[in-house]
């Protein structure tokens, strides 16, 4: 099987040659593992773990975000990041909310904006056709259109409740605002990539350890037409919907399946509602799952066969009939040991349906 074959066959519930592979890391990361190999290049490691996944955006063309070696970075939202931690374990952490302490509606009116004229979406075309043999997704970042966790980093997270009950049209125009700039994005990059992208990947947070961290009210008003509204061009090019929310969504599930999500991720095993059994015998039937692989507790802090262990008895859960994708269940930090992750693809590889 292809890598892509591998991919679209667990989804359509059937056990494919072996369980497909996902990669998702903090760049430090990457950058510590292709040290720590020898490789000059991303796809040198993503071919040395067997990934079937190859993440596309547009090159960004706009205003330096970040130049080396400066402690601090922005996002195109203009949210500032700095970098903490030290010596080997450092990591960008928000500094500062461009929204900040805002209110008003005419504050949004003369924010500088991000529009699209910051990528060359003509830049897709190659890439594209470089992974054509993988299963290609809209990459992490940018490329995941989402709405709250915008906002969230735009007013800053502890404001977001504030401005959700008590300024309600500032809200609305927020909304406005961050799903105008991602319908425009999502037409231009499938306007190049048509029906030669498998995935698109939109990215946002709707739940916690304890539970949906959302109302109902907020996700049937907002959240979900927003989404829907998202989805709409990917849909008419065959692109399948990989939705990315963390914590536990296990009540939302329902919900996400009528929008047309055929994939959710990252699976936190540990959040209400989320352990594998049920999620399995539930919802297997009408979604795929990408993650499940505990990256706090199992990856950073266990040893190689330890982590096999649970690997193995993972699979034996989520595995059978198709429908999982093996990968994290958080983003390989830092400090996560090489050896523990290169032993999460190598016992993946060797377990048999």
């Amino acid at each position: 099987m292809t890598h892509k074959e591998r991919v679209l066959a667990t989804l359509n519930n059937q056990q494919p040659d072996r369980v497909p592979f996902f990669y998702w890391s903090v760049p430090e990361f990457t950058d510590k593992m292709m040290k720590h190999f020898g490789f000059s290049e991303i796809d040198q490691m993503l071919e040395f773990l067997d990934v079937d996944f190859r993440c596309v955006e547009p090159d960004y063309i706009g205003p330096v975000l970040h130049s080396e070696g400066d402690p601090c970075k922005k996002d195109i939202w203009g949210t500032i990041f700095k970098q903490k931690g030290k010596r080997n374990l450092k990591y960008w952490d928000i500094d500062k909310s461009p929204l900040e302490g805002m209110t008003q509606v005419s504050d949004l009116n003369n924010f500088n904006w991000p529009t699209i004229d910051l990528f060359d979406f003509n830049s897709l075309d190659k890439k594209v056709e470089k992974y054509k043999d993988f299963a290609i997704m809209t990459a992490p970042g940018y490329s995941s259109p989402g709405l709250l966790r915008i906002i969230k980093k735009l007013v800053g997270e502890s404001n977001f409740d504030n401005i959700l009950m008590y300024h309600p049209k500032f809200f609305e125009t927020l909304v406005e605002k961050v799903s105008s700039f991602y319908l425009n994005f999502i037409e231009e990059f499938f306007k190049v990539t048509g029906s030669r992208v498998d995935f698109i990947r939109i990215a946002d947070v709707f739940g916690g350890q304890s539970g949906v961290n959302i109302s109902q009210e907020l996700w049937e008003n907002v959240c979900k037409p927003v989404i829907q509204k998202y989805y709409e061009i990917p849909k008419k090019h065959g692109a399948k919907f990989y939705l990315h929310s963390s914590g536990g969504v296990r009540k939302l599930i329902s919900e996400f399946f009528t929008i047309g999500v055929q994939v959710l991720d990252p699976i936190q095993t540990y959040a209400a509602g989320m352990s594998p059994e049920g999620l399995k015998k539930d919802y297997g039937h009408l979604i795929s799952f990408c993650g499940a692989i505990d990256e706090e507790m199992l990856l950073r802090r266990a040893t190689p066969k330890q982590v096999k262990k649970k690997v193995n008895e993972l699979l034996n859960i989520l595995a059978p009939g198709g429908g999982f994708i093996l990968g994290p269940a958080q983003k390989f930090k830092v400090e996560t040991p090489v050896k523990n992750v290169v032993a999460m693809y190598e016992a993946a590889r060797e377990w048999k349906y």
